[in-house]
């Protein structure tokens, strides 16, 4: 599905270029300056221009499944759940609206895995707890912006995604000291590698 919507999926990314610079800003505070950075499931890249932007001395690294997203983020095709770097490579990994479409526990140990001592992961993403009015609306938004065979599969992994709280238990059981916070429809986690 995402070789065939790469296309569609990358028009509407750069039309919402504004909200992952928001993102990117919140990252910032956070972290201060991470040399190096993987966005896992990055799609078409719009997320790590954005960070490039905010972070211009960084290694930016995108990694996605899909062939098409690759050839458009000019990233590396890998798996979340093998993730192809040596052990202790990065400063910060992200997971911006792609770690619903993954196996989280093997995603979350590989990304740890990677991580220096001391590294971040950010997690930006579906809120399961949204109200129904909010999912039956994004899905017939992007029904109709991007197509409706995603919509349909986002509204699947939607109602499959684990709870914010879920998440975030699970990163503190793997020694991240955690900071989150939920909006309606998304979530926001900060994790520390301790």
């Amino acid at each position: 599905m995402w070789d065939e919507l790469a296309k569609l999926y990358h028009s509407w990314s750069l039309s919402n270029r504004w909200y992952y610079y928001r993102i990117g800003l919140k990252i910032k505070k956070a972290t201060g300056e991470p040399k190096c950075i993987l966005d896992v499931g990055s799609g078409p890249g719009i997320f790590a221009e954005e960070l490039k932007n905010l972070f211009p001395y960084s290694e930016i690294v995108c990694l996605d499944s899909s062939l098409e997203m690759c050839r458009i983020s000019r990233g590396i095709r890998g798996k979340a759940s093998y993730l192809p770097f040596k052990t202790h490579s990065f400063d910060l990994v992200t997971f911006c609206y792609s770690l619903h479409e993954l196996e989280i526990q093997s995603a979350l140990e590989e990304a740890k895995r990677v991580l220096r001592e001391c590294g971040w992961i950010l997690i930006v993403d579906l809120n399961k707890d949204a109200p129904e009015m909010i999912k039956r609306i994004s899905k017939e938004i992007l029904g109709k912006i991007i197509s409706l065979k995603y919509a349909e599969h986002l509204e699947e992994r939607w109602r499959a995604f684990e709870s914010c709280e879920e998440i975030v238990d699970r990163l503190r059981k793997m020694e991240f000291r955690v900071e989150w916070r939920k909006t309606m429809n998304e979530i926001l986690i900060l994790a520390k590698k301790i």
